[in-house]
């Protein structure tokens, strides 16, 4: 008892030398919805919970991060990606985009759905700015129409040729566009890697649609998918996307980065090793 009231204290402690400097109005759980929350109220002060860097998958919140949550007077998040993740009670107005699709930001039809959502949560919290954040949601729109454009014309071939993920996070807009979606390594537990016979299907899969790219994840391991290059009995273009972005990269930035890398892909044209099938990684 008395080793749970002296962390009890503990914390508290924590909690109380937290800075006044670090209160801010706005929570985001990740760092894409603080992109969308700039691109309708600049003037909004915000903080994600998502620290850079850090594994979605496998988020705890940090004393200094409940303290600015306690603080904040709106938290938005997506419960469809982050519904697992262990937060406080709500102490502020929630507003919760997507709660049936994971990585929805990374489609513009569904972020074109959800901007009037977060624009009409802003200005019930600042009527004052009304105007502003309708004459900036008519841009916003306007930039995800041109943002979704690009990306169907860069995807445009990808539809007769496929795709082979190590991650699904890029799925649901590649499915949009039309590009098929030939395999996924990644198991139903994020992070973890399918077993040696994911990798001999996905490897035959590659052999009869030689044509098709492979689409990486930065935030993730990618060792099965580099094995699949490797063993590819013909060059292949293998891809690295990144889903999350920092809290300070705008969602415009985010995809054209994305688009870039796209762009940039790189041609793997390593012959076939004999290296072992990678072993499955354990939880």
């Amino acid at each position: 008892m008395r080793t749970m009231m002296r962390s009890a204290a503990l914390l508290a402690g924590l909690l109380l030398a937290v800075p006044l400097s670090c209160r801010a109005e706005i929570a985001v759980t990740l760092p894409p919805l603080a992109g969308l929350v700039a691109m309708l109220d600049k003037s909004s002060e915000n903080f994600c919970l998502l620290s850079a860097g850090a594994d979605p998958h496998h988020f705890q919140i940090s004393p200094r991060r409940a303290e600015q949550l306690k603080q904040a007077e709106l938290l938005i998040r997506a419960p469809g990606t982050d519904a697992g993740w262990p937060l406080p009670p709500d102490n502020a107005q929630t507003l919760r985009l997507w709660p049936q699709q994971n990585h929805a930001w990374l489609v513009p039809g569904e972020v074109a759905k959800a901007l009037p959502q977060i624009a009409a949560t802003l200005i019930a919290l600042h009527p004052g700015r009304e105007a502003e954040i309708r004459r900036q949601l008519a841009a916003a729109l306007a930039t995800v129409r041109d943002i979704d454009a690009r990306w169907q014309q860069t995807l445009a071939p990808l539809r007769s040729r496929g795709v082979i993920m190590q991650h699904p996070a890029w799925q649901p807009l590649l499915e949009a566009a039309g590009v098929p979606v030939l395999a996924v390594l990644e198991s139903p537990l994020h992070g973890h890697e399918e077993g040696p016979h994911v990798l001999e299907k996905a490897l035959a899969i590659l052999k009869t649609h030689p044509d098709a790219w492979l689409i990486g994840d930065i935030r993730h391991s990618n060792r099965s998918l580099e094995w699949l290059a490797r063993h590819a009995d013909h060059p292949v273009r293998l891809v690295y996307l990144d889903a999350l972005g920092d809290c300070g990269t705008g969602w415009e930035a985010l995809m054209q980065d994305n688009l870039d890398k796209m762009s940039g892909d790189k041609l793997s044209a390593d012959k076939p090793s004999t290296d072992k099938l990678p072993a499955p990684v354990k939880p």
